[in-house]
Parts: structure tokens; C-alpha cells; sequence
């Protein structure tokens, strides 16, 4: 307190104001976060500074303490929030240093003066205003099943905090998950994880939330994972909507929970809990196959795992692929003492805004259905990474799809009904732009929508839902307003004739390219908005209204269809198509294009430093097939209507 009495108005305020700054940058979710960027660490550095400074005082002025707190407030700013705009956060910082030597000084009018300051800019660049939408939208209409159902939870009964799981239907087991998470459950000396839990990683209990159709057949089996969120804020029963929904169209789901996983004020895992996430995850599903067998549970002989999908969100769409990889092998890639054993037959992946970076090993899937949804306003994973993972999976069966959607107006948290809707935590969320986002309702009955289409189509109940899926569509929200969704699809990956990723211009051996009149034709590496790979490469072209491109196939063939992914960002675009045999066109027709581009103009204040960010929207292609009668063809020709910026990616036929 000598100390503090010590100095005079000004340093005070710098210091006040510091630890102030430090406070609220190591809260996370309400909580106080002492983690990797801990609050005691930087203060207990901090006090040592100004302690320092005030020994040496004879020898040093206290303008030391003045430029210690500027040195940290600019690293702050460096790390915690590198997001922000200089100018905004300099701005920030005087106006709580205003606050601060007023307070000081008991000027209360100025005190008065400078709340109301920080009250108003913080209502002019962060006031939330939503899109709005009638609720009578019928275009992703989808009504809810007639199938009756019951739900069900399950656990070991020890859980601390919630009822379900205290006093759960079925009485499930602990598991060790020691050889799996190699590295420390605790993130400090200190047990927190534990304290809060009251278990380590020897003993991580299943627990999960079950919807069991009526009935006496046997029914298809859902199961969704979570993504990183604060523990203490549960996550699994966010997706009670989605269990409700599809029991009634006569599906087992079931929740599972992870949320001691998650971060928590001592930090998180940083990702390295995923090869975690995805065995728990498995090991669900074996319990629930253990109790389907258990002839006294609603789950005897009612589940079908034959067909078995899998939903992830977020961190939880990567362990979802990584699980679905997971279940084809026979050891952990990881420890070859653990051994796996569970062969499910997987017939579908759907990931929601997922990662795709965490684990360090690039694997790929095969012949499997898969479906991936991004919202273009997701403020937590900035790119869209089930592209990654579509682009790995290489299918052999004709039947099979390969789907990505993305949402126009969508963020990542309004999957989930526990998340809010801001996908950061406190203070980051307050800088987050809501004006685009769609109400949490229609993104929610957009995933609904896919989704049942989805499985309907891989579990055979509805062979022509696929259309719903592979189709982009424009819809008004308002008189003057529409929204996007784009679709992207690949079928078999042997049909593609030329996917551009070679290195010579399009040429390959199936197929020699032509250019006419096209300035500066090339192949780009495509990269997400985030500035990360797409770990795809197209061809890029600047067209006028006399250009054509020419695809001579090597071998003759003879055609169904053909099938182009392509990026358009001028509005009412055509492109003329003919297919040729030795010159001759014996067929063609006009393809009318969607404007891919997005605008994300105001979507987040850290796309406004274009020193990090380059781009503004994601390169979303969007896939079309052309009809054309049955001749054999040996080339194809594409003309355009208008001039602008395109991008080809998979001709296929």
C-alpha cells in the first residue's frame, strides 16, 4: 500500500489501468481464466516490475513504471487481443485511463463523462442488430416425423453437477484414457480439471443422451460430438432439437459428452485431446452396443449397426473423421499397445463448422458419404475445413456423396442452442459484427433440413433427397435481400478427368487444354478467407465476351453428363457449353451460373487489417452437371457471356 500511496496520479492510472486490462483479457466465459495467458503469471511479472522500479527509485525516475505499463499494454495487445484495430484499441486505452485518474482524483462529474464515453463507442461499434426474417419461410421446410419416441440418459451416476447424470435411466462405466491423452490432464500443478470434475483421465466417464424411436424394428443410429467451449457451460444438451427431431423420423440419436474436455479457466488442450475426443466417442457407441444386447433395455434389438452416422461440431467435427478412421484400424496410431475393435459400418460423416488442423497425422477416408456445413459469418473457425477432409476422401461407388454447404449469413455457435450467439467469450465477443447473422432459428432449421435430407438418403429411405442436397439456391429474406447456399459435391473420384492439380496448365493424360482469348491463365492453390489452405488447386481465368476454353480428350468417350465445379462473382452469368466430336458440335447448351461472392465487408473488425487478411471471402466453388444427349464426344467447349474472374476445379464425366 506504501507503494501504491507512492506514486502520483498519473502512475497510478497506468497501473490501475493495466491490471485492468490484464483482468479482463484472462476472462473467459465469466471465469476467471488462469491458463496459458494466466492473470497470476503477467501480475506477479507485472508487481515484480513496478517493485523493481520502486527500489531503484533514487537511480531511476518513475517514469519507468509509466513505460513498463505502455511496454505491457502493447504486448497485450501483440497477443491477446491481436485482432484488434491499433487505432480502437489505443481509443480504448484512453478512455479507461480517463475513467481511472478521475476515479483517482474523486471527480465524479468526470467519472460520469467518461463511462457514458466507453458506453457510447462501445454501443457504436459493437450494438448487435439482426437480420430480420419471417418465420413463415418455407423454403427448407422440412415437418417433423410421425414416429414417437422416449429419451433416455445414461452415465455412471458420480456426476457433480447435473441431475441427468447423477440419477441417469442406465447406469454406464467409467474408462482410462491414459495411454490415449499422453499429455498432462492438468494444465497447472494445481488439479483444477480435477477439483472441478472429481475424476482424472484414468477414470472419464461415458455419459450421453439418448432418443429411442417407438416401435418394434430396428432403427438407424445417430451419434453427435461437441466442440470446445467452456466446461462449465454444458454442451451436449445444445442438440436436444436435433435428437427430437429425428427420433420422429425413426432414428436412434444419441448426445455424448465431453465437456470435461473443454476449456476451462486454467486454458485448454490446444487441440492435442483430439485423438481423445474421437476414441471416448467410440467407446460410447460400443457401450450403447453393449446395451442394445441387454434384453431389459429400450435399446434391445431396436438398433441397426449396419447403419451407423456420425454428426461432430467444431472440435468435434474432427473427431468425428478422425473416429471414422479410428474404427478401420485395429491399433492406436499413436501406441501401438492400445488396440482397437470396432468395426462399425459408418455410412455417413457430417461435420458442422469443423477443425481440421489438430491432429498431427494426414489421414483420408474412403467410400464413405459425407456432408460438411459452414456458416460464411463463423467468427471462430475462419475457414472452412471440411473442405480439407472432402478433398481427402477419394469414393469408388457411384452412390455415394461428397457434400459441402455453405450457409450465407451463418456463424459457428447457432448450431448448438447452449452456445448463444456469440462464437467468441468475453471481451472478444463484444467485437464480433451481428449485423449479417441470420436469426438462430433458420440456421437451425437450414441444418435440420440438410440433414435429414442427408441421412434419409445414405440409410436408403429416400433415394431422391440427394437433389436437396446438391443443389445451390438463392432465397429472399426480405424484398430487397437474398442469401446464398452454396453446394459443392464430388461423386466418384474415377470420373473426374481433370482436377488441376498437376503443373502443367490443365494439361494432364486425359485430357490437353486450349486457351482462347483468356489473359493470364493459371493454377492457383486456394485458400480460405483465414489465409489457410484449402489443400486444393484450380485453374484461374480472366475471361472477355469472346473467350473460350477447350477440353480435348485423349480417349474418346461416351457421356451421361458432364460435371464442373465452378466460381463466378458476377451476377446473371452464363457460360455456352458444346460438346464436339472432331470439331463438330453435336450438342450444347447455356448454363446459368450463381454469384459465389460473399460479402464480408463487415464481418469481423480484424478482416478491416488487410496487412492479415488479403481476401474478404472465401473461394466456394459451386458444382453443376449438364445434361447432353448420348454420342460419343472427344471435346468440350466453354464460352462466356460476360467478362470477370473464374475458377474451374473437377471436370468430370
Amino acid at each position: 500500500m506504501k507503494f501504491f500511496n507512492n506514486l502520483n496520479d498519473i502512475q497510478k492510472s497506468f497501473l490501475i489501468t493495466t491490471l485492468f486490462i490484464i483482468g479482463i483479457s484472462s476472462i473467459n466465459t465469466s471465469i476467471i481464466n488462469i491458463g496459458s495467458l494466466s492473470f497470476i503469471v503477467i501480475s506477479f511479472l507485472l508487481i515484480l516490475f513496478y517493485f523493481s522500479s520502486y527500489i531503484l527509485i533514487n537511480v531511476i525516475s518513475y517514469s519507468a513504471i509509466q513505460i513498463s505499463s505502455v511496454i505491457v499494454m502493447f504486448c497485450i495487445k501483440v497477443t491477446i487481443y491481436s485482432s484488434i484495430p491499433v487505432p480502437i484499441y489505443l481509443l480504448f486505452l484512453l478512455l479507461i485511463f480517463l475513467l481511472t485518474i478521475t476515479i483517482l482524483r474523486n471527480q465524479f462529474r468526470w467519472i460520469i463523462f467518461s463511462t457514458l464515453s466507453i458506453l457510447m463507442i462501445s454501443y457504436y461499434f459493437f450494438n448487435e442488430e439482426n437480420i430480420c426474417i419471417s418465420d413463415s419461410l418455407n423454403l427448407f421446410e422440412h415437418k417433423k416425423g410421425g414416429t414417437d419416441s422416449k429419451y433416455f440418459t445414461y452415465s455412471p451416476g458420480e456426476d457433480k453437477y447435473r441431475d441427468e447424470y447423477k440419477n441417469p435411466d442406465f447406469l454406464s462405466y467409467s474408462i482410462d484414457a491414459s495411454k490415449i491423452m499422453e499429455d498432462d490432464w492438468n494444465q497447472s500443478k494445481i488439479n483444477w480439471r480435477e477439483i472441478f470434475w472429481g475424476f482424472n483421465k484414468k477414470n472419464i466417464p461415458l455419459n450421453g443422451r439418448l432418443w429411442i424411436p417407438d416401435g418394434n424394428e430396428k432403427y438407424p443410429i445417430i451419434s453427435i460430438i461437441h466442440g470446445n467451449h467452456s466446461m462449465q457451460e454444458f454442451s451436449d444438451n445444445g442438440y436436444n432439437y436435433l435428437g427430437e427431431f429425428l427420433s420422429s423420423h425413426g432414428y436412434i440419436f444419441n448426445s455424448v459428452d465431453q465437456n470435461f474436455l473443454n476449456g476451462s479457466w486454467e486454458g485448454d488442450f490446444k487441440g492435442k485431446e483430439m485423438t481423445t475426443r474421437s476414441w471416448h466417442f467410440l467407446e460410447n457407441l460400443s457401450y450403447l452396443k453393449e446395451l442394445s444386447s441387454d434384453s431389459l433395455s429400450p435399446l434391445f434389438n431396436k438398433v441397426d449397426f449396419n447403419k451407423v452416422i456420425f454428426i461432430g461440431h467444431s472440435r468435434g467435427g474432427e473427431a468425428v473423421n478422425l473416429a471414422a478412421k479410428f474404427n478401420d484400424l485395429s491399433t492406436y496410431p499413436d501406441n501401438g499397445n492400445v488396440k482397437f475393435n470396432y468395426n462399425f459400418n459408418i455410412i455417413g460423416v457430417v461435420t458442422l463448422a469443423p477443425t481440421d488442423y489438430r491432429y498431427n497425422r494426414n489421414y483420408k477416408l474412403k467410400n464413405i458419404n459425407y456432408l460438411s456445413l459452414q456458416g460464411s459469418m463463423d467468427s471462430d473457425e475462419e475457414s472452412f475445413f471440411g473442405m480439407r477432409q472432402s478433398n481427402r476422401i477419394t469414393n469408388s461407388i457411384d452412390s455415394l456423396v461428397n457434400t459441402n454447404i455453405l450457409i450465407e449469413g451463418a456463424n459457428h455457435s447457432q448450431f448448438n442452442t447452449s452456445w448463444g450467439k456469440s462464437d467468441l467469450g468475453f471481451p472478444s465477443k463484444y467485437l464480433i459484427n451481428y449485423r449479417n447473422i441470420i436469426p438462430d432459428w433458420l440456421q437451425r432449421k437450414i441444418l435440420t433440413y440438410y440433414l435429414i435430407n442427408f441421412v434419409n438418403y445414405v440409410s436408403g429411405k429416400d433415394l431422391n433427397a440427394i437433389k436437396k442436397l446438391n443443389k445451390s439456391v438463392e432465397y429472399k429474406i426480405s424484398t430487397n435481400d437474398e442469401l446464398k447456399i452454396l453446394s459443392q459435391y464430388q461423386k466418384i473420384s474415377k470420373n473426374i478427368k481433370n482436377d488441376f492439380e498437376g503443373n502443367d496448365l490443365g494439361n494432364n493424360e486425359n485430357t490437353i487444354v486450349f486457351f482462347e482469348n483468356i489473359e493470364q491463365p493459371k493454377l492457383e492453390k486456394l485458400k480460405f478467407r483465414g489465409g489457410k489452405s484449402q489443400q486444393n488447386t484450380a485453374l484461374k481465368i480472366k475471361s472477355k465476351k469472346n473467350s473460350r476454353i477447350t477440353f480435348k480428350l485423349k480417349n474418346d468417350s461416351f457421356l451421361d453428363n458432364l460435371r464442373l465445379d465452378v466460381y463466378n462473382e458476377t451476377d446473371s452469368s452464363y457460360l455456352n457449353i458444346n460438346f464436339l466430336i472432331d470439331n463438330q458440335i453435336v450438342d450444347s447448351t447455356k448454363l446459368k451460373l450463381v454469384n459465389n461472392k460473399i460479402s464480408l465487408k463487415n464481418y469481423k473488425f480484424n478482416y478491416l487489417t488487410r496487412k492479415k487478411f488479403k481476401k474478404i471471402n472465401d473461394i466456394m466453388l459451386t458444382t453443376y452437371e449438364v445434361k447432353k444427349s448420348n454420342r460419343n464426344i472427344n471435346s468440350i467447349s466453354i464460352s462466356f457471356k460476360k467478362t470477370g474472374n473464374y475458377y474451374f476445379d473437377n471436370i468430370a464425366f
